[in-house]
């Protein structure tokens, strides 16, 4: 049974505020964005490179935009919103198509006797801000609820087994670590990645409180879905999850609220005059229709002219970021408990020890409803932090150096001019000062390099967690995550050297005794590093059916069908030096940037390397897995068999 014009727990209250205010106990939660992001965070490396892992997602959706954009002649903001939202939202008729098609699938693999179930989408898909590459969120409230971490991995456990045995779902994972476990699946028929919890049903409420604020004022939403675009295209929202939607989000919103004419109330004055909805010491209640008078006739381009300026010039590491509140006040305000506004959060973590808000991350955002969640916590790095500020202050100087130009040019150029961070090393800050002797913050450390860098991704690391689970001979040992990392950047020097040669029909030559590249940093070892000539004589990549590698039966096909289209594909001829090592529980593959910028080596990397490699290095994977799981059963059959032996010749 599939229904989502309820909410579970509190949340029918919510959409209608008459409820009886029936206290709920808070669970731990954790959005998807940041479920993905656990590790990635930590992980410091060439922002270029970060790019380029970026560079294929982005592209989906930026080249459509820019053809758009480009299409219209002199476009002004009703026009250009307007090509704008239909190029990147679906419509409202195929997210009701796709849905629709997914939770018949769902309900094939959820039913369990006795405890009937409710599925609930939220997320963007339901806030109002889907992009046409969104995944799904689904939250599946049981009768019988699964209230236990216990239960609910039990569940992840059934349900990925009858997802895995249907066949209309592929690509399972279970993340079990987080704090909200999920199954992760995707769906065949609509190609949709889709994030099933069984636990949190709070994802619901901010969605609804979104989709409300952006109906609110249409300039809202205009506003909302710029900036979201903007932020994938400028580092924000990426790979690597130092940043989310949700955040973005009430970053705007608060904004909107300390305006001199604001465009928003606070939320804490959204919620007089309406029933509460109790969350444990917290109040979910707002208006399912906000009320409010707004004098604010401002433009949306210079709405957002001034929504970079504003945080362009924003001191976050003093000022708190809460549309509760609805006004700029200082964290150290928030410690004294001078915050006159905040009483709930002072009494919950007073009187009902809830724990205190985190006050030591680079940026404190506020959730709006759970007072004492501070969600900038994931902006958990330096590096991190240091491109959210490079992107605000980069997208103001664009806002400002295209004032005169008609919207849409200003929405490109927002769009395309957008600057990496770079983080120093040691060579390039010994290398690169300025004329006063200090070390600018953003420089090119690749000016003679160029370098991709390949993170682990979640599904790899999982497999590779099988792969150590079937080695186990110990029943006892525990498996950690370090182990999981070192055995998979060991695997991956390894295939890649292996991909090159096989699928890509590339000769690999190691270079003995090579000079250290400058590129590679000091604390990796010589002998760490793989030196080899790289030569290509043609491209087998162009023009090929996707990619598909799940045994080694259709890995051998994939190796012969690039040997057939040997003859076929066009000439793509290059040689040069590749320097490759592990670093920072990563890959990185450097190349000497000496040849032309459009020549046959940014061909390759750019339409041939980075698009494939990441489906070959699953395929990969799991074929190493099936040998695994094929070494230990043949390895179980001969200690049995040996036992049977031993038995025998006891009893004779």
């Amino acid at each position: 049974m599939a229904d989502d014009q309820q909410q579970p727990g509190p949340s029918n209250q919510q959409d209608q505020p008459q409820g009886d205010g029936k206290e709920q106990k808070p669970q731990g939660r954790k959005r998807k964005l940041s479920t993905k992001r656990q590790n990635a965070n930590k992980r410091n490396g060439s922002p270029d490179t970060e790019n380029e892992m970026d560079a294929e997602k982005i592209k989906f959706l930026l080249d459509p935009v820019l053809n758009a954009l480009r299409s219209l002649p002199n476009g002004n903001e009703s026009e250009t919103m307007k090509m704008l939202i239909s190029t990147l939202q679906p419509s409202q008729m195929e997210i009701e198509m796709a849905l629709t098609k997914v939770k018949i699938d769902m309900d094939r693999v959820l039913g369990f006797p006795n405890n009937s179930y409710q599925i609930y989408d939220f997320g963007s898909i339901k806030s109002g801000l889907a992009f046409r590459d969104s995944d799904l969120d689904f939250y599946v409230h049981y009768e019988k609820n699964c209230e236990s971490k216990q239960e609910q991995t039990k569940v992840i456990h059934i349900i990925h087994g009858r997802m895995a045995r249907e066949g209309t779902f592929h690509g399972l994972v279970k993340i079990l670590g987080a704090k909200v476990p999920l199954l992760r699946a995707i769906h065949g028929p609509t190609n949709l990645t889709c994030d099933i919890n069984f636990s949190n049903a709070r994802g619901c409420y901010n969605s609804k409180f979104i989709f409300a604020v952006t109906r609110f004022d249409p300039r809202i939403h205009k506003l909302a879905i710029i900036i979201k675009f903007w932020a994938k295209c400028a580092f924000l929202l990426t790979n690597h999850r130092q940043m989310n939607t949700y955040c973005i989000i009430m970053m705007l919103i608060f904004y909107l609220q300390t305006k001199k004419l604001p465009l928003l109330p606070a939320v804490q004055d959204l919620q007089k005059g309406i029933p509460r909805v109790n969350f444990g010491p917290w109040n979910l209640g707002y208006p399912k229709d906000i009320k409010f008078t707004t004098m604010n006739k401002e433009s949306i381009r210079l709405l957002l002219l001034n929504f970079f300026k504003y945080y362009s010039t924003f001191e976050f590491e003093k000022n708190l970021i809460s549309p509760f509140v609805g006004r700029l006040c200082a964290v150290e305000e928030m410690k004294q408990k001078k915050v006159r506004e905040l009483q709930p959060y002072y009494r919950a973590v007073e009187h009902q020890n809830f724990p205190e808000f985190n006050y030591g991350t680079q940026i404190s955002i506020q959730d709006p409803f759970e007072l004492n969640m501070n969600i900038g916590g994931v902006l958990n790095s330096a590096a991190h932090f240091e491109q959210f500020k490079l992107s605000f202050k980069t997208a103001h100087e664009v806002m400002c150096e295209t004032n005169s130009e008609p919207f849409n040019k200003v929405l490109e150029s927002l769009f395309t001019k957008t600057k990496r961070y770079q983080k120093l090393t040691k060579n390039a800050a010994a290398s690169v000062v300025s004329k006063n002797g200090t070390v600018p913050k953003t420089v090119d450390v690749s000016a003679h390099w160029r370098i991709c860098r390949l993170l682990p991704v979640e599904y790899e690391l999982f497999i590779v967690r099988q792969i150590l689970l079937a080695r186990k001979t110990d029943k006892d040992a525990i498996i950690t995550e370090r182990q999981i990392k070192d055995v998979w950047a060991d695997c991956m020097l390894d295939f890649i050297e292996d991909i090159l040669q096989k699928i890509y029909l590339c000769k690999v030559e190691p270079i003995k005794d090579a000079e250290r590249a400058s590129s590679v940093p000091k604390n990796i070892k010589r002998e760490d590093v793989r030196t080899f000539e790289l030569s290509c004589e043609r491209q087998v990549i162009f023009k090929r059916a996707r990619l598909q590698i799940n045994n080694e039966q259709e890995l051998n096909n994939e190796i012969a069908i690039s040997k057939n289209r040997w003859e076929i594909n066009r000439p793509l001829v290059f040689s040069t030096r590749v320097d490759m090592f592990k670093t920072n529980d990563a890959i990185e593959f450097h190349i000497p940037e000496e040849h032309h910028k459009n020549g046959s080596i940014r061909v390759f990397i750019e339409a041939c390397f980075l698009t494939q490699i990441r489906k070959c290095i699953k395929g990969y994977f799991k074929v190493m897995l099936a040998k695994t799981e094929e070494k230990a059963k043949a390895a179980a059959a001969g200690v049995t068999a040996m036992e049977t032996e031993v038995q025998a010749q006891s009893a004779q």
